[in-house]
């Protein structure tokens, strides 16, 4: 009997970068977190490098698909329900479940921004993964729960298999009672979680590919050119022939959304409107999030007072407060975003009104 005393190489250590205010980053070798700083990484780790989207800024959507759905048709399925334009965001398919297909999906600007900074320090990319990612996936009726300084991240999965994502921040209170996220709690604090998922495999937004370099083409290969140019040339025909499939689709897509125009001219208007009425929701909500910073800020810096409650109906943002002392700014947070205020009960009731001035 021959034995085979071949040994596997050991799989590279994983380097984590999440960014933020200031970066962080964590060292994972053999699936077991171990050293991990803020700033810059240092040097000489020769470790594989993922990048990190915090919580705050991923979307997480389950929505029923059709099977063999690509992947540049997957922000297609989110049209309706981002703010954004389906290509100014990144998408990732984390798997399915019941015919559904679960994506999340990420600022394609913010995403460039983060790539930059990890190009200045010398980091290469070869994947990138939500928060939420990576803690353990839940069991049904279970939430993890990851209290990250001031934000608390919870992953769960309800009694049906559908999965939850929320990142909560701390400064406005405690978090409400929300389907999904109410089963059996698993917790875990600090900067990082100490039980990880399991990284290798663990599905992302992208996947950087090594490129070895080839000796030059002998004879053969380049006979074996030439038929590729040649099956090229025929599935160039077969990509027409697509396009025109797909004019077609676009065409029917419209119809869908404007309904049956007597001329061009009439559609044109029809989707003009849809798009201001889109451009107004964008308003909204850069209003929306512009307020939420100034109400977080001045919460922290004011004790005594604490938010009750809130509420937003796509147009207004209301706020129930409780406190003593000077009320906020609220002229002036409105004025700063270009959004009107109504002040009620001594300043415990406040409503913005929110969209473009008219």
């Amino acid at each position: 009997m021959k034995l085979d005393w071949r040994r596997r190489a050991p799989a590279r250590p994983w380097l984590l970068v999440r960014p933020g205010a200031v970066w962080d980053w964590l060292l994972v070798e053999q699936g077991v977190p171990g050293r991990q700083g803020r700033g810059q990484p240092p040097g000489g780790l020769e470790a594989r490098v993922a990048l990190i989207v915090p919580g705050e800024h991923c979307s997480h959507f389950q929505l029923p698909a059709p099977p063999g759905l690509k992947r540049e048709e997957w922000p297609l399925l989110l049209e309706e329900r981002l703010v954004q334009a389906s290509d100014e965001v990144a998408c990732a398919s984390i798997g399915r479940h019941a015919g559904e297909l679960r994506l999340w999906a990420v600022s394609n600007l913010l995403l460039a921004q983060w790539r930059g900074q990890c190009g200045a320090w010398g980091l290469a990319l070869e994947r990138c993964w939500a928060e939420f990612q990576l803690l353990p996936e839940p069991e049904q009726g279970e939430v993890w729960q990851w209290q990250r300084g001031e934000t608390a991240l919870y992953r769960g999965r309800d009694e049906q298999g559908r999965a939850h994502w929320l990142a909560w921040p701390g400064q406005l209170g405690v978090m409400p009672a929300l389907d999904g996220l109410q089963g059996a709690r698993r917790s875990v604090t600090g900067n990082w979680p100490g039980t990880l998922a399991s990284l290798d495999g663990l599905p992302g937004l992208f996947e950087a590919r090594r490129i070895r370099a080839r000796p030059r083409w002998s004879s053969a290969q380049q006979r074996l050119a030439v038929a590729c140019l040649l099956l090229a040339i025929a599935w160039s025909g077969l990509w027409c022939t697509q396009q025109w499939r797909q004019a077609q689709l676009y065409r029917d897509q419209v119809l869908a959304l404007t309904g049956k125009r007597a001329t061009p001219g009439q559609a044109a208007q029809a989707l003009r409107r849809l798009r201001e009425e889109q451009q107004d929701a964008q308003v909204r909500l850069a209003q929306l999030d512009g307020l939420q910073a100034q109400v977080q800020g001045w919460l922290a810096e004011h004790p005594g007072w604490r938010l009750r409650a809130l509420d937003y109906d796509g147009q207004r943002w209301q706020l129930s407060l409780d406190g003593e002392g000077e009320a906020a700014p609220w002229q002036a947070m409105a004025e700063a975003v270009g959004a009107q205020v109504r002040v009620e009960d001594d300043a415990r009731q406040v409503v913005f009104e929110l969209g473009a001035a008219s």
